[in-house]
């Protein structure tokens, strides 16, 4: 854990309890700065992937490359008037913090491309992630509620449907990792892959672990609950300011999380020859994150009930399916 190290340090200069107090405050800082850094740059990296597949620049003239475009953005939602009605006031503006806050969480549970370098480590880091995810329909039936909204409410109804109907799916290809490395743990399931990785062994359960991830984290083409053509915005619709800027920050750190977790499920986490394990984590989770990126200029939004009767009728079944292969593969 990222403590130890940094108690470690402070202990040789101070002493304890003070040298506790000391690491704390400097944990908080990190994670602080890595959790801010973080969603600025994948989003950074969006819309300059965004820009040059449709022949722009993109973000240019804040920052060198417009690196600090972003926080320019941030910086003048902070300055927005909050101009909602007739709202259900405790849900309108704590919904978007807890958001913010378990998106968060997730980053913090996971391993920042090494053993150790997590901010928090439990023994079922991976179940505490999914549980963090599975939370997302009651936030959009909440956020929806709290606008007061036709549109507002209609779009969280079809963010809680969608969420529900792929992340059974995402679940299962989860315990069929798990059960496959024998743990729940990130360290124990990449130092599984040491020979050769999951995702060879398991390319099926690895396109079905990259469709639910998109459709819970609501990416392109599975953005059915924001659908500006058909409800404004959706269950966002009457967000702005700085609350608009917690829904927009949990978005790219939960797309950040997701690259991350199949990085460390099915691509052998920070295992790779000649290279530090840093840098071959960083490689394969940038190629992941580039794949969840590009879906939203190739594909088309289908229907709420095709988003649908997809997660439950082929994707729950295939999950189910191989579930069952994977049992009978470790079994015999």
């Amino acid at each position: 854990m990222i403590f130890d190290y940094v108690y470690s340090i402070v202990s040789r200069f101070v002493f304890s309890p003070l040298s506790y107090i000391i690491s704390f405050i400097i944990i908080a800082i990190l994670a602080v700065i890595v959790t801010a850094f973080i969603p600025v740059f994948i989003g950074w990296v969006d819309r300059k992937y965004s820009a040059r597949i449709q022949s722009r620049y993109g973000p240019v003239y804040v920052g060198p490359f417009g690196l600090l475009q972003n926080f320019a953005d941030l910086t003048k939602m902070l300055g927005k008037r909050f101009i909602a009605t007739n709202i259900d006031v405790l849900a309108f503006k704590f919904t978007p913090i807890v958001v913010a806050t378990s998106s968060f969480a997730m980053l913090l549970l996971l391993p920042l491309g090494a053993p150790g370098l997590e901010f928090i480590s439990i023994p079922y880091s991976l179940l505490f992630v999914y549980t963090l995810l599975a939370i997302s329909p009651l936030l959009l039936l909440v956020a929806g509620w709290g606008e007061n909204y036709k549109y507002a409410l209609i779009g969280g109804f079809r963010g809680a449907a969608q969420i529900i109907s792929y992340e059974l799916a995402l679940i299962i290809v989860l315990s069929s990792v798990a059960l496959l490395s024998g743990s729940y743990s990130i360290p124990a399931i990449v130092a599984g892959q040491s020979s050769i990785w999951y995702g060879l062994y398991l390319p099926v359960t690895l396109l079905i672990f990259i469709i639910s991830g998109l459709a819970i984290i609501e990416r392109e083409p599975f953005d059915v609950p924001e659908a500006s053509q058909e409800l404004q915005a959706g269950w966002k619709v009457e967000y702005s300011g700085i609350r608009y800027g917690f829904f927009l920050i949990g978005d790219y750190v939960r797309v950040t999380v997701i690259a991350m977790l199949v990085t460390y499920l099915f691509l052998g986490g920070w295992l790779g020859p000649v290279l530090p394990g840093v840098l071959w984590f960083i490689i394969k989770a940038a190629i992941v994150l580039m794949i969840i990126l590009t879906p939203r200029w190739i594909f088309g939004r289908p229907r709420i009930d095709q988003l649908i009767k997809f997660g439950w009728n082929w994707l729950l079944p295939l999950a189910i399916l191989n579930l069952i292969l994977v049992e009978l593969f470790v079994v015999l």
